[in-house]
């Protein structure tokens, strides 16, 4: 058995950043739509059960404000759910234009992602990332070879430290192939419920609906407007039903036309085999 890994310097004193029995959300190093850096997770996260994580760029934003209007309502309405915005960009201030004036969570940018730039150089010229925290972050490739894995759908043991995620690891368990790419992560059952979602779920017309079907684990719970949808013509068959029964008990049986319709049917019809 391996021993527990021990967390760098830095993260001394800051076991928030990672004690939280979700193998996902505990890997996840994330700032809110301040900047500001969320070191106790599982107070921010106690009342969440759904993450939207939304793999994106800035280059083609401006073909995507209307899913981008849609997603901060989303964020506003739903109390349950986070947004965190997963950036693919090269530089770091694209990030913080694309989630400014949101009510997103963003993941941190120095973390020695695959597609990120080389930030400085040191005396000696040799050149260095920055790494937030100096912590090494599990990059794409550990995860596409096996070499680094996450196992869903069972807690973890949560004071143990492990190697967050990068944002290029995390758009490879997001299966994305392109941006903009949205996966559903479900925090009770440990689980993503859906990946390459599709943005048109969160349009009005249809994230009610869908959020529902999230918040269950990917069951769609049973609505009155789903069940009338669905028998509907049964049901205005059977309110039209109980009217002409009502009609033709107070009424009187002139009122009961269908045993007339059908006596005209049958005589019809009994004529025209007499006159053949």
């Amino acid at each position: 058995m391996s021993s527990p890994l021990q967390p760098p310097q830095d993260l001394l004193g800051q076991s928030g950043l990672y004690n939280v029995p979700d193998p996902l959300l505990r890997r996840l190093r994330l700032e809110e739509p301040t900047g500001s850096p969320i070191t106790d997770l599982e107070k921010y996260f106690r009342d969440k059960e759904v993450l939207v994580l939304y793999g994106g760029a800035e280059y083609g934003e401006v073909n995507l404000r209307e899913f981008h209007r849609d997603l901060t309502t989303f964020a506003q309405r739903y109390k349950s759910a986070a947004v965190i915005y997963v950036s693919t960009d090269t530089d770091p201030s694209a990030p913080q234009r694309i989630t400014a004036q949101k009510p997103w969570l963003r993941m941190v940018f120095h973390d020695n992602s695959d597609f990120a730039p080389v930030a400085k150089s040191d005396e000696h010229g040799v050149e260095m990332e920055e790494v937030s925290r100096g912590e090494d972050f599990v990059q794409a490739g550990e995860i596409e070879m096996g070499v680094e894995k996450v196992k869903f759908g069972v807690e973890e043991y949560q004071n143990e430290y492990v190697r967050p995620l990068s944002r290029a690891a995390v758009t490879v368990l997001m299966s994305t192939f392109t941006t903009p790419s949205v996966a559903i992560y479900h925090l009770p059952t440990h689980t993503f419920l859906a990946k390459n979602v599709k943005i048109t779920n969160f349009s009005p017309m249809r994230v009610d609906k869908m959020y529902d079907t999230w918040r269950n684990g990917g069951n769609p719970s049973l609505r009155f407007k789903d069940l009338f949808s669905a028998m509907r013509i049964p049901f205005i068959a059977l309110i039209v039903a109980l009217v002409y029964h009502a009609v033709v008990r107070f009424g009187g049986q002139q009122y009961n036309v269908v045993p007339q319709f059908m006596n005209a049917i049958s005589w019809r019809g009994g004529g025209a085999d007499g006159l053949s």
